[in-house]
């Protein structure tokens, strides 16, 4: 699907403070090898970049972004780029702003979690959240499964915590409920490990928190679950850009197929051929 340029005019997206004028597709793609500059111009719709390290992926993500504001005239806001870092989203941030100046800053550079916490943040309550609903870290969050297991009666020297947190957020990871984990393999570990999950989330619940993990799982759940929030920030990202592709796990995998779905503009920079494999399949 194309990238309409005129779908906004400078007026309408800067009011009366436009910032510099705008960079053409030249000065944005004058240095680049030529299947950067493919990656950079893409008209719109799927796109794979397979690089390995030290091959200027990072600039073909910064240049990609610069393009899509500069040439294609599409509004920061529109823009969803996902790093795994908060150190790589700021440098992303950075090279952004040193081409384009103004122009990028609200745009929407995020890490995987930040994007839904800030989801979640202003739809808290289509799950039955409050808006200031505490984040545990991962010591609260073992603290709680250990007062869990010792109210069951279960042996936390025999059984560490850690390790059945660890499972709990394997379970999270591949957006299995307490019962959906139990599915898989009824066996008498799993059975316990899912009384412990479902215990720690009514406990979350209770307390108005969510721990690491829930943050991707919520996200992912209230936009399947309210329409018009999932429509409307499928509108608004006209372009979804994720970096390091390989790393994703299924709750990410499925945060990016929702937002993208609606434009199908979606932009992903992998190191490995199962990225290649998992992009297809997508």
């Amino acid at each position: 699907m194309g990238v309409s340029q005129g779908s906004f005019g400078d007026a309408e997206l800067w009011g009366d403070q436009s910032p510099a004028p705008f960079l053409d597709a030249a000065r944005l793609t004058d240095d680049l090898t030529e299947p950067q500059r493919q990656a950079v111009t893409h008209p719109g719709g799927p796109l794979l970049v397979v690089a390995g390290a030290g091959s200027g992926k990072t600039r073909v993500l910064t240049r990609r972004v610069a393009y899509l504001l500069e040439v294609d005239r599409v509004a920061p806001w529109e823009i969803l780029a996902i790093t795994f870092t908060n150190k790589a989203a700021d440098e992303m941030k950075r090279r952004v702003a040193e081409l384009v100046g103004s122009r990028s800053e609200r745009m929407w550079v995020q890490t995987f979690h930040s994007a839904c916490l800030r989801l979640l943040r202003a739809n808290a309550g289509v799950l039955g959240f409050e808006p200031g609903f505490t984040i545990y870290d991962s010591d609260e969050s073992r603290s709680e499964v250990e007062r869990i297991m010792k109210d069951l009666g279960i042996d936390v020297k025999a059984t560490k915590p850690r390790s059945v947190l660890a499972m709990i957020s394997a379970a999270k990871n591949a957006m299995q409920s307490p019962d959906a984990y139990l599915e898989v393999d009824a066996e008498p570990k799993r059975e316990m490990v899912a009384k412990v999950y479902q215990r720690y989330e009514d406990s979350l619940r209770r307390a108005n928190a969510m721990d690491f993990d829930d943050l991707l799982l919520n996200a992912v759940r209230m936009l399947q679950k309210d329409a018009e929030v999932r429509q409307r920030y499928q509108r608004q990202f006209r372009h979804v850009l994720v970096d390091e592709f390989q790393d994703t796990n299924g709750v990410q995998n499925k945060l990016v197929e929702i937002l993208a779905e609606h434009h199908g503009n979606i932009c992903v920079v992998g190191d490995a051929d199962q990225s290649i494999y998992r992009f297809r399949a997508a």
